[in-house]
């Protein structure tokens, strides 16, 4: 069968169908703690969902799609909450400030953890503050350039920024997010002169670049597939390991001589450190069952995101070690925030 990457093996195969069976675990004893919970009134008022980011992007499609679903089966309204700003700290500070009762959820990317590893002074720690709900799905990234741009290929963007130094940019989400690190890590690899432009989503990146006010970005597919199927941005590489079933002609950055740049972004749900174990388990169920919905998986997969279930457990395991990979990324490349 064909893979969502191109290929004949799913990469994240294996890793659904454990969560798979762990989810329906889980649902098989609901009726010791998840009564319990409901018992106690939870959730007893509608919930937010805070998103870091503006409309258009990837996980704000992701979010309404699984607080639409999520409404259903907890009995509240799922409200998903757009707080933009400061590469997505501003939405993660409020999510730390929140109350710990579970009726705050937390949509959280790669930029959750970077931003403790190139900020200073930053009001909470990714690790200590908050508890995993769990992962809900991949996103891949693009490095796309305006039509008005002459290179047809990575090799010519990069032999046009060359012989042009510090004249091209390149927009991202905003700064300390995973597509500026990709960004970064690509004008390293690369040795070229080009300059960071900071938006406040990926929504507003790809705006700006079918607009023509900034020449290339390095963002979320899903926030710019409408605009190259539209022609009105030209895709250069993607950063997953294989070609995408949706864009064949698309090469990747391993085809390009890029295969250290390879990343996708990780969206998942945290809560507030306080929040108790039995509400944990009860979300992460309620979350399970909704990416295990074939109408959910449909509508994500659409969109050219990929669900990815996991545990609470499983999910702060990828939380730790992503936040000690890039931190040493960012040591070892002296990446900073514009």
């Amino acid at each position: 069968m064909k893979t969502p990457f191109g290929g004949t093996r799913d990469p994240f195969y294996f890793y659904r169908l454990h969560s798979l069976a762990v989810g329906l675990a889980l649902m098989a004893v609901a009726g010791g703690p998840v009564a319990a919970v409901h018992a106690q009134g939870f959730p007893s008022k509608a919930m937010r969902m805070i998103v870091p980011f503006p409309p258009g992007g990837g996980g704000d499609i992701s979010s309404r799609i699984l607080a639409e679903s999520m409404t259903k089966g907890l009995g509240q309204p799922v409200i998903v909450e757009n707080r933009p700003g400061g590469g997505a700290v501003i939405g993660y500070e409020l999510g730390a400030r929140a109350p710990g009762d579970g009726h705050t959820l937390l949509v959280v990317f790669p930029s959750f953890v970077i931003s403790a590893a190139i900020r200073r002074g930053l009001s909470y720690d990714p690790i200590r503050d908050f508890r995993a709900v769990g992962q809900t799905a991949r996103a891949p990234m693009a490095l796309a350039i305006h039509p008005s741009v002459p290179a047809k290929s990575l090799k010519e963007l990069i032999a046009l920024a060359r012989a042009r130094p510090g004249e091209i940019s390149y927009g991202t989400a905003g700064a300390g997010t995973t597509q500026h690190f990709v960004g970064e890590m690509f004008r390293l690899a690369a040795n070229l002169s080009i300059v960071h432009v900071p938006y406040k989503g990926a929504g507003p990146a790809a705006t700006a670049l079918a607009g023509g006010h900034i020449p290339m970005v390095v963002s979320s597919l899903p926030a710019i597939a409408p605009l190259i199927k539209a022609g009105k941005v030209r895709p250069l590489v993607i950063t997953t390991p294989e070609r995408l079933e949706g864009f064949p002609n698309v090469p990747t950055l391993r085809e390009a001589g890029y295969p250290g740049l390879e990343a996708t972004i990780w969206i998942g749900l945290v809560a507030p450190s306080a929040t108790p174990s039995r509400v944990i388990s009860r979300l992460n169920a309620e979350l399970l069952r909704t990416l295990g919905n074939r109408e959910v998986q449909a509508k994500l997969k659409a969109q050219d995101l990929f669900p990815s279930p996991s545990t609470p457990e499983e999910f702060a395991a990828l939380l730790r070690s992503e936040s000690a990979r890039y931190a040493s990324v960012v040591r070892k490349a002296g990446i900073k925030v514009d």
